[in-house]
């Protein structure tokens, strides 16, 4: 009962959670506004940018030759995915995670059942082939499905056929790499527009960007293909801001210890270690980490997540607090942290941070 009514309490915090953290860490703060979703204090955050950019490159590399007049089409199926923020209300009143953000939406095959639903009201309202709509809809809805399947947050890819969530660790959710590339890449645009650029001088920019970032994709691909070949089963890779730099998570655990390790690296410098510690816990504690374990992992975005476990212990107070290495940067995440009275072994409340992970 104590659970239910503190997961409850903590709903609205994993909303404003889910669109502060992937941002404030990635220069995108001032974004938080942007739209409110119920409250004022119901912050939510449509990352389009970048999708809308690369959907827009990716039809004019490959379609440009075929028909221009279904841009504006593969541009909105690019970033409609992440309009799942307005179905907040529906989640709430049928209580289903699928209908949180990167839930249902993000599957290749409700892209294909929307582009019908779509397609059909292009071919009516705007004249448009709904073949044309449909293929065109359902491949860059598909494209931002497939780029967020790259990112460290795992996805229902063939919901409602399968609820299994995958990703794939090949970039940040919400990078600030290809967020600013993707805006310098509008400024250079404007720039050249107000000054009557010549066209051939447009499709020139349009084509080098195109081509770093499908450069830039494939260069984190195998980046994390050649370090998971190297790595232990008990490290994970996590890759950072930088294409260059990512950091590896270390972790042994025994029925009275945990062992767990940080490691920043990259190609072109030596590593650094940003946490490194080993906690001996005795049996109650050990039962109150596993109790704590499984109260995270009752909530839909932190269970997607991996966590860090630190121990405070402060008078009969016994605290697990949990840092998610998924967005962590330059050594700060959010965590949430989980406080239990060791005399009665029961739990007391829950609280929400973000700062720098400690020992």
């Amino acid at each position: 009962m104590i659970k239910k009514e503190e997961a409850q309490k903590n709903e609205k915090q994993n909303y404003y959670f889910i669109g502060v953290v992937l941002f404030k860490n990635n220069c995108k703060i001032f974004l938080s506004r942007f739209l409110l979703l119920n409250n004022s204090n119901n912050i939510l955050i449509m990352d389009f940018f970048t999708h809308s950019v690369f959907g827009a490159l990716l039809y004019i590399l490959f379609l440009k030759d075929v028909t221009f007049e279904y841009f504006f089409i593969a541009i909105f199926f690019s970033f409609l995915p992440d309009l799942d923020i307005f179905l907040f209300p529906l989640k709430r009143i049928f209580k289903s995670n699928y209908l949180d953000h990167r839930g249902g939406s993000h599957s290749y095959i409700v892209g294909i059942i929307i582009s019908v639903i779509l397609s059909i009201f292009f071919s009516i309202f705007r004249n448009k082939s709904f073949f044309m709509s449909w293929i065109i809809g359902s491949m860059f809805y598909g494209l931002h499905v497939s780029m967020d399947l790259l990112t460290t947050t795992r996805i229902p890819y063939l919901y409602p056929l399968s609820k299994k969530e995958s990703s794939f660790y090949v970039e940040k959710a919400g990078s600030s790499f290809t967020f600013l590339n993707s805006l310098l890449f509008l400024i250079i645009l404007l720039i050249m527009y107000y000054n009557s650029a010549d066209l051939f001088l447009f499709l020139n920019v349009i084509n080098f960007y195109t081509y770093f970032f499908l450069i830039y994709y494939l260069y984190r691909i195998l980046t994390k293909v050649w370090i998971n070949r190297h790595i232990a089963d008990n490290q994970k890779y996590f890759p950072g801001v930088l294409p260059f730099y990512f950091t590896v998570f270390e972790q042994d655990i025994t029925p009275e210890a945990l062992s767990l390790c940080i490691e920043k690296k990259s190609h072109f410098s030596t590593s650094k270690v940003i946490y490194k510690n080993q906690s001996e816990l005795g049996l109650e504690e050990m039962k109150l980490f596993k109790k704590a374990t499984e109260m995270c992992n009752e909530h839909y975005y932190y269970a997607k997540w991996t966590v860090l476990p630190i121990f405070l212990r402060n008078n009969d107070i016994f605290s697990v607090r949990f840092f998610f290495l998924e967005t962590m940067v330059h050594g700060r995440t959010h965590y949430i942290q989980y406080n239990f009275d060791m005399l009665t072994q029961h739990y007391i409340d829950s609280n929400q941070g973000y700062g720098h992970i400690i020992s």
